[in-house]
């Protein structure tokens, strides 16, 4: 399957599982919604490892994943109760946030950065002060990977309109076509969109900015009301994740039979489906601050990072930081009971 088919088809599943998404009635004992940015198997497969593995059901939580459009849908998902958790892109979560959005986040599912700024390694753009005067391809306003190129770039003390412009051009094979034609000079690219680029034909060079921290990406959002009064289902659910996210570790090749399960479009081209899946593992391995705890957030960092992100005017505040907690930790890398 090539890899615009495979784009192709992922698209159409987030299309079809989004129109499933709706309903705000209150969810039964242990039923949890969990609302995610885009359809994918191996992206999520600590979600579907857990499923697979009966480990939401040793824990009494039966689990539900529904796609939504962006880490800002998911949040939304949350807010209006059409879903219990959301897995979100730190950003929205903390826009959200500023805005006086009741929520907090909790349990870190990828602890690196999900984004990255490419350009043709033939371009002559070798680091991020060969951006001034380019343009930069993204996927939409709005995306997950908007707030991150525009702050990596400030990283070279270059802003938006000022010293390069911004391009919407779509994702995966569209961002391709765009980057090859030169309509843009470089993308800012998410995992997945990297790959599917690369796997296109087209080498492409990642800039990065000096120290740039390792940062969570994609933790767990709820409402504050629905977190106060589910703690114990909170517990429950992060250790069958933990133990979810353990095992796919171990066991790459079950990763890709079960997402071959449950979106056989994703593993059509058993190569690429373990170019993605390692590329989610090495997102999912733990830094040595987390002390071998799954789900842990370097909650310093965070904070350090949503300032930043609020001097630079990116989000309204950063006061989101206060309410992202490692409280359940303990919980999510012990044995239940």
């Amino acid at each position: 399957m090539s890899k615009k088919l495979l784009v192709t088809a992922v698209a159409a599943v987030t299309a079809v599982l989004a129109s499933a998404c709706g309903g705000d009635a209150e969810p039964a004992a242990g039923e949890v919604t969990v609302a995610l940015p885009f359809a994918s198997c191996l992206s999520w497969y600590p979600l579907y490892v857990a499923e697979d593995q009966g480990y939401f059901d040793e824990e009494g939580i039966t689990a539900k994943f529904e796609s939504t459009d962006g880490s800002g849908g998911a949040v939304q998902a949350a807010l209006t109760g059409k879903a219990q958790l959301a897995a979100a892109a730190p950003n929205a979560y903390l826009s959200a946030a500023s805005t006086g959005a009741k929520l907090q986040a909790f349990y870190a599912l990828y602890q690196k950065s999900t984004f990255t700024v490419i350009t043709p390694a033939d371009s002559g753009i070798t680091d991020l002060a060969g951006l001034k005067g380019k343009t930069i391809g993204i996927s939409a306003p709005g995306g997950g990977d908007v707030i991150y190129q525009e702050w990596l770039a400030s990283q070279a003390g270059l802003k938006k309109d000022a010293d390069y412009t911004q391009l919407a051009v779509g994702d995966g094979s569209s961002a391709a076509t765009a980057l090859k034609k030169g309509t843009v000079d470089a993308y800012s690219a998410s995992f997945f969109d990297e790959e599917v680029i690369k796997g296109g034909d087209l080498e492409v060079t990642a800039l990065h900015a000096a120290d740039e921290p390792q940062l969570v990406d994609n933790f767990l959002v709820a409402t504050d009301k629905w977190a106060e009064a589910n703690g114990e289902t909170i517990d429950k659910f992060g250790r069958a994740l933990a133990r979810g996210t353990e095992w796919g570790l171990a066991n790459p090749d079950g990763v890709i039979e079960l997402c071959g399960k449950h979106a056989p479009e994703e593993t059509q081209d058993p190569a690429f489906a373990k170019v993605v899946y390692d590329r989610v593992s090495d997102l999912l391995k733990l830094p040595e601050s987390a002390q071998g705890r799954y789900g842990h957030i370097d909650t310093e960092g965070f904070t350090a990072f949503a300032g930043q992100l609020a001097d630079l005017k990116l989000i309204e505040s950063a006061d989101g930081a206060k309410a992202v907690t490692n409280d359940h930790v303990d919980a999510w890398n012990t044995a239940g009971e």
